[in-house]
Formats: C-alpha cells, sequence, structure tokens
C-alpha cells in the first residue's frame, strides 16, 4: 500500500472544505466597522489588557526545542468559513495540529512529519478523516463510544486492515452505565521530544474540522523534570488514573504510545481537570467527578487565593445538548458554582431553599438560527439535542433559554454551528475577574453528564464518562480569561430568547415539515 503524507490529509480537506461555505463581504464590512467602533470604546474605558501570544512564549535558547504550546492555551478549530489572510494563532486546522509547529503554513511550507503515535478518545469517528493519516504511517489508536447492541468491550486490531490503526469501544455492560455516553475528547499526540495533550469537545468527524465549532484547551510537554507545584501534580496524577479509568487494563496508554509517562515535565499547568466517570460515588469519592468535583475545585481556589465565597453568581452556559432538568437540579447546579461547601449545598437540596438569587443562562440556538442563519443549515445540525418532550414538561425552566450568535470579535463566526460547551461563572455583572471560571469540555448540561444527588443529597450518581478543564478563580487571571471570552465563537453576554423563539429541535422541525406538506396536497 503507497504511503501518503499528512500534506495529502491538507489537500484532501482543501477539496472537501470547498463545497460548504462563501464568504460574506458584507459581513466583513460589518465586522470591520465593529472592531473600530470596539477600540475606539477600550481606548474610554481603560480595559483589561489581553495577553497577546508573544507574550505568553517563553524564550527559548538556542538550541533549546520550541513548543507551540509551552503553557496550556485555548483554541477553536478553523472552519471553512475562516478566511486565510485573517485566520488568528488560536484558529487551528485539524491538520495543523498534528505537526510539531501547529501554526506553520502547511501548504506552502510543507513540513516534515514526525509524529510518532497519537491516542484520541471520541464519540463518533469517520474514517475519511483519519485514514491519510493512518497512511502517513502514524500509530493511532482510537477509543470510542460503544454502540454495538451487546455493549461489550470491543477491540478492533488492523481497523479497516491497516496494521497501525487500533479501535476500542470500552464495555458498557455495568449496571451504572447503563444509558451513559463515552463521551470524553482528548488527545494524546506523541512527538520525539515532548507529548501534545488537547482537551475539548472535537470529535473525529469531517464536519467537525469543517462546519462546527469546536474549543480546545492544548498544552506541550517535553521530556525533563522539574520541581512541580500542586496544580501540576494533581493533573498529573488526574490524567493518568483518568487514561487507566477508561481504558482496559490489557491495553495502557503507556504502552500503546510507547512513552514512559514519568519522562515527561508537566510543569505551568494553568487549569483543573473535571472528569466523570459512571458509578455512584460517596465519601471522599463524592468529590472526584462530575458537578461535587467542579465545586470541591470552586472551593479550593476561592479558599487558597483568599477570595470571598459568593452568595449569587450568574453562571452562562453555552451547551449543545441538553437532558431532564427542572428547577431543583438548577439550583444545585448553581449552589455547587458559588463553590459553597457540601453542608450548604445538601441543605438547600433537602429544604429547596436559596439564600439568594444567583442566575443560569443556557446558550442554545433557536429554530430560526438554525434554519435561516446558519451556513450548514439543518442538514449540519445533529450536534444539538433537545428532546421535544423533555422541553414540553411542565417542570422543564424554558425562561432559561438565551440566544447562540456569533461573536461580535470576529465577523467570521456568523452563521457558525456549535459543538462547544463552555460554562462561565461570573458574578451578576457579568464581568470577568480574577474570580471568574470558565470551563472547556465535553460536558454537556444533563443529569447524565454532571450528575445527580440521591439518597439526601448523600451520594452522586454520573452515568457518562466526560473531561474538560477549568479555569479556576486565581489571582492576576482576569487578563487569560478576558482573552479567552474574546475568543470564543459566540457572543457573551448572550440575549434572551425573544417571544416567539423556540429552541432548535429536530423532532419539532420535521413534524412540522410534515403537517406543511400535507396542507399542501390536501
Amino acid at each position: 500500500m503507497k504511503k501518503r503524507t499528512l500534506q495529502d490529509l491538507s489537500e484532501e480537506q482543501a477539496q472537501i472544505n470547498q463545497s460548504y461555505i462563501e464568504i460574506n463581504s458584507v459581513q466583513k464590512e460589518l465586522y470591520l466597522e465593529n472592531q473600530k467602533r470596539l477600540k475606539e470604546k477600550q481606548k474610554e474605558s481603560n480595559p483589561i489588557v489581553v495577553i497577546e501570544d508573544d507574550e505568553i512564549k517563553q524564550p527559548v535558547e538556542e538550541g533549546e526545542l520550541q513548543l507551540s504550546f509551552p503553557i496550556g492555551t485555548f483554541c477553536l478549530n478553523c472552519l471553512t468559513q475562516y478566511p486565510t489572510d485573517d485566520r488568528q494563532p488560536h484558529h487551528l486546522p485539524f491538520i495543523n495540529i498534528l505537526y510539531e509547529n501547529a501554526h506553520i503554513d502547511v501548504k506552502t511550507q510543507k513540513p516534515k512529519k514526525t509524529l510518532e503515535s497519537a491516542l484520541m478518545t471520541c464519540f463518533k469517528f469517520e474514517d475519511e478523516l483519519l485514514e491519510p493519516l493512518v497512511k502517513s504511517g502514524v500509530q493511532l489508536y482510537i477509543v470510542n463510544d460503544n454502540d454495538n447492541l451487546n455493549k461489550k468491550l470491543e477491540i478492533i486490531e488492523r481497523y479497516n486492515n491497516y496494521p497501525n490503526w487500533t479501535v476500542i469501544k470500552p464495555s458498557k455492560l455495568s449496571t451504572n452505565m447503563f444509558g451513559g455516553a463515552f463521551h470524553p475528547k482528548i488527545w494524546i499526540l506523541k512527538f520525539p521530544k515532548f507529548i501534545r495533550i488537547v482537551i475539548g469537545s472535537q470529535n473525529l468527524h469531517v464536519g467537525d474540522w469543517t462546519i462546527w465549532s469546536q474549543g480546545m484547551w492544548i498544552q506541550d510537554f517535553k521530556i525533563g523534570k522539574s520541581e512541580l507545584d500542586q496544580t501540576s501534580q494533581e493533573f498529573k496524577s488526574m490524567l493518568r488514573e483518568f487514561l487507566y479509568e477508561i481504558l482496559p487494563t490489557s491495553h495502557k496508554f503507556e504502552d500503546l504510545l510507547k512513552i514512559k509517562y514519568d519522562d515527561y515535565d508537566f510543569k505551568d499547568v494553568n487549569i483543573r481537570l473535571i472528569t466523570s466517570i459512571p458509578g455512584r460515588f460517596v465519601g471522599n469519592q463524592l468529590f472526584k467527578y462530575g458537578m461535587m468535583r467542579l465545586q470541591s475545585v470552586i472551593y479550593q481556589e476561592l479558599c487558597n487565593n483568599k477570595m470571598e465565597i459568593p452568595k449569587q453568581v450568574c453562571v452562562t452556559y453555552q451547551t449543545t445538548s441538553i437532558g431532564q432538568m427542572d428547577n431543583n437540579y438548577v439550583d444545585f447546579v448553581l449552589q455547587c458554582c458559588t463553590g459553597r461547601s457540601t453542608k450548604k449545598i445538601n441543605q438547600m437540596i433537602l429544604n429547596q431553599q436559596e439564600e439568594e438569587q444567583s442566575k443560569l443562562k443556557l446558550i442554545y440556538p433557536t429554530a430560526d438560527y438554525i434554519e435561516n442563519q446558519t451556513h450548514g443549515g439543518v442538514d449540519f445540525a445533529n450536534p444539538l439535542h433537545l428532546k421535544q418532550q423533555s422541553y414540553e414538561s411542565p417542570k422543564f425552566p424554558k425562561h432559561l433559554f438565551y440566544k447562540y450568535q456569533g461573536s461580535d470579535h470576529y465577523y467570521w463566526h456568523t452563521g457558525n454551528i456549535p459543538h462547544l460547551k463552555v460554562m462561565i461563572i461570573t458574578g451578576l455583572d457579568e464581568d470577568i475577574n480574577d474570580q471568574t471560571s470558565i470551563y472547556i469540555g465535553s460536558h454537556n448540561f444533563s443529569q447524565g453528564a454532571w450528575g445527580k444527588m440521591e439518597k439526601n443529597a448523600t451520594q452522586l450518581f454520573i452515568s457518562n464518562t466526560e473531561l474538560g478543564v477549568l479555569y479556576p478563580p486565581k489571582k492576576n487571571s482576569a487578563q487569560i480569561k478576558q482573552q479567552i471570552i474574546e475568543q470564543l465563537s459566540f457572543k457573551f453576554p448572550p440575549l434572551k430568547y425573544d417571544k416567539d423563539d423556540q429552541p432548535w429541535i429536530v423532532e419539532a422541525y420535521y413534524e412540522r415539515l410534515s403537517k406543511e406538506y400535507q396542507q399542501q396536497n390536501k
């Protein structure tokens, strides 16, 4: 079989992309006018200084390995509607992440492929996207959701007859996992002198890199040793434990990638991991996963940084899937996001009382946005999940919905279809400051992902496997958080649904089409 290079992948991807999107020149004019207005406004208000990419790059001594992501960096995927000339450093095509220099112009500079092996977890993947990578000689391991009826562990060696491609489908036979999704998105990419870790919302379809907006945290860890601070040491330990949890004992990630995990230097980690594992958790285990892990991290960081635990918060949650929920679950989430102690959370759950009124804003696309304002349209809206039965339940809090709209900061975000999952925790004024928390990852807004309390609020039940990162409350962290907010592909703060707005629900859309068809053919 003829070997193909990653350059082939880039060229094939470009051909696929051509059929999707055209840039609207009117949008660009509006964008430039908006940028001019924003700059004038910034001069007047003397805003937080945004950290530029050059500021966060560490100085490189002669002969030293230069990493693309020496410090954890928030990035978006590069959609086909993004113009090449205006592309930002935090906009990354799929192909670029697979090279040592992720910011290189792959088409013109044609860099040498040095990627040796890759472990990628996902909910779904597409052969078309990954085959060029395998044909280039990379040893590839895909771990994805088990959609087989028997739900048994399945390991497919020589997937599609490629000797260097293995697919692992974790077992779902445990009663704890019944109905749960294997949903984390983590990549570990092995290069000769470092590993690259990518955690976010990205699956492995062509559409994930052309149509659907994705958010990722990326950091490179080179071979070496240094004294780790508590945050970096926790990240290293938790990541190893999570990878052991999701893989069968016969397939340890170190063996698959042919690495010695402890040989890599996990310094300068600027986030906290948030994981969800299927099961029921009590006692000390209560704080390890899901929403209770989030609560615990926020509480720890507020205390460590000598910040006051807030009584009120505004939680803005951009999600692409919404599970069953009611006001009690909303209250539970809001209380956890303040960082309050478990005792107060338990009292709130049992007594159904709140001392103060916090706010939750769910950012989710309207039906009008998907049908009439997006580049992809309804044919590409499959990442969005909201069941009509859940939405029409009398207990469903419909008043929480806010519009998903493209960000004002970059005109090319107009009309994108989201697959990000982002939570922004602020005060009621929605200012971005040191006390702000920002979550990015795979967790949608559902009890399956974050967990729900059972047995008088002493037990947490989780059915999904999920993974994300949290930029927590921390002194001198406002600048990087402000930068993330401005880089997001959606508008923040969001606008509330208008009176006649309805969320995008695929069942409702086809039901309406059916009625229109019947009326036309009477």
